[in-house]
C-alpha cells in the first residue's frame, strides 16, 4: 500500500484514473487511483501486498460469465428512487437491542451463520482473533487482549487505545483490534449485514478506521468492503464501498451519505452487501445505495464467483492520517451483530 507521504500526489495521480457516473450528485466513483484505498490488503491473510506501479489495467475479456449468467449485467451504476428497499425484519428481538434474525419470508435469504455478540465472550469457533501483529500500513499493533476486543451487553466492542505495544518486532503507540474467520468459514455469495456504531465524529477521530469486509479464501485477487468508516474531518460522515480486483489498485469505490441522514457515528446502522453469480449490491438502513455488475465491473467474473471469508477490524493510522492530539482515545467500534444469509 502507498504510504501517507503519497497523499499530496493524489490529485495528479487522479488525472491517470478514469471516473466512472454513478448516483448522480451523492458521490462519485473513482477506478484505479481514487482517494481511498482501503484497509487490510493482505497477500496471504498474513502479510501485506506490496503496491504495483501504475500501468496498464489487465485484460479481463478471456473471463467468462458463469453457467447460467448472461453477457452484461442488468443492474444500473446508479440506484433509481424507486429501489427495492432491502429485506427487513418483521419484530425485534426479546432484548429489543437488534432487528428480528430472519429478513421476510419472501425475500428469499436464510440465515446461515451469524453471531449476535450475547454469550458474554468471543466465540473462538466463529472468530480469529489477532495477536502480534504489525503491519506496514497502519500504525497499531493487532492484540488478542480482553481490553481492546470484548463482548458485553449483548455487542461486541472492538477498542482503539493508545498505548505502547510491541508487535513484529517493532513498538507502536496504539493498540487495536482485528478478528477474521479465516480456515472456520467462507461463503460463496450470500447477503452479509453488520448493525454497527463508528466511533467517528467531528474533531475527534482523526486516524480512526474501522471496517467490514471480505477477503478472498485462496488468498488471491478480490476484495468486497461491506463498509469502511473512517474518521477525521473530511470523513466521518460517510460510509465507503468498494471492490478490489488488485492493489495495484484496479478497484472501484464510492463514498456514501446515510440515506436518512445523519452520520455513522451518532448511533448504530445497519450496512449489508448482497452478493450473487450475477452483481454485488449495497444497503445502508435497508436502502439500496450501490451496484456492481458485469455491465459496470471488467474484472467481476475474474474474482466474485470463489469462497470469501470475513475480516471485521478497527485500524489505527495509515493512509487517510495517523492521530493526533486531537484524536479521543479509548475509541470503540461497537458491533450488534454480523449476519450472513443465503437464498
Amino acid at each position: 500500500m502507498p504510504s501517507r507521504a503519497h497523499a499530496p500526489a493524489h490529485a495528479a495521480r487522479a488525472r491517470w484514473g478514469r471516473t466512472l457516473s454513478i448516483l448522480g450528485a451523492a458521490a462519485t466513483v473513482v477506478m484505479t487511483a481514487s482517494l481511498l484505498p482501503l484497509v487490510g490488503r493482505d497477500t496471504s491473510d498474513a502479510a501485506v501486498r506490496p503496491v504495483a506501479l501504475p500501468g496498464p489495467a489487465p485484460d479481463f475479456s478471456a473471463a467468462p460469465p458463469p453457467s447460467g449468467a448472461s453477457a452484461s449485467g442488468s443492474a444500473s451504476a446508479s440506484a433509481p428512487a424507486s429501489a427495492k428497499p432491502a429485506p427487513k425484519p418483521a419484530a425485534a428481538k426479546p432484548r429489543g437491542k437488534s432487528p428480528a434474525r430472519q429478513p421476510v419470508a419472501d425475500s428469499g435469504w436464510r440465515l446461515v451463520w451469524g453471531d449476535e455478540f450475547d454469550k458474554g465472550s468471543i466465540d473462538r469457533s466463529k472468530w480469529n482473533l489477532r495477536n502480534g501483529e504489525g503491519r506496514s500500513i497502519d500504525k497499531g499493533c493487532n492484540v488478542s487482549s480482553p481490553a481492546n476486543t470484548f463482548v458485553s451487553g449483548g455487542k461486541l466492542t472492538l477498542r482503539a487505545m493508545r498505548q505502547t505495544a510491541t508487535c513484529s518486532s517493532q513498538t507502536r503507540q496504539f493498540t487495536q483490534s482485528y478478528l477474521d474467520t479465516i480456515g472456520k468459514h467462507t461463503w460463496t455469495y450470500g447477503r452479509f449485514e453488520m448493525r454497527a456504531k463508528s466511533p467517528n465524529k467531528p474533531g475527534s477521530s482523526k486516524g480512526l478506521w474501522p471496517a467490514f469486509w471480505l477477503r478472498p479464501a485462496d488468498g488471491g485477487n478480490g476484495e468486497i468492503d461491506v463498509t469502511e468508516l473512517p474518521g477525521g474531518d473530511n470523513w466521518y460522515a460517510k460510509s465507503t464501498a468498494a471492490i478490489f480486483y488488485d492493489y495495484s489498485p484496479v478497484k472501484q469505490d464510492i463514498r456514501i451519505a446515510l440515506p436518512g441522514g445523519g452520520h455513522p457515528g451518532d448511533g448504530f446502522h445497519t450496512y449489508a452487501t448482497e452478493w450473487t453469480a450475477d452483481s454485488l449490491t449495497w444497503y445502508i438502513d435497508g436502502q439500496r445505495v450501490w451496484t456492481r455488475d458485469r455491465g459496470t465491473t471488467p474484472f467481476f467474473d475474474k474474482v466474485f464467483h470463489k469462497p470469501y471469508n470475513i475480516r471485521l477490524n478497527f485500524q489505527v493510522g495509515g493512509w487517510l492520517g495517523d492521530p493526533d492530539a486531537s484524536t479521543a482515545f479509548p475509541a470503540d467500534f461497537v458491533v450488534d451483530y454480523v449476519r450472513v444469509y443465503q437464498r
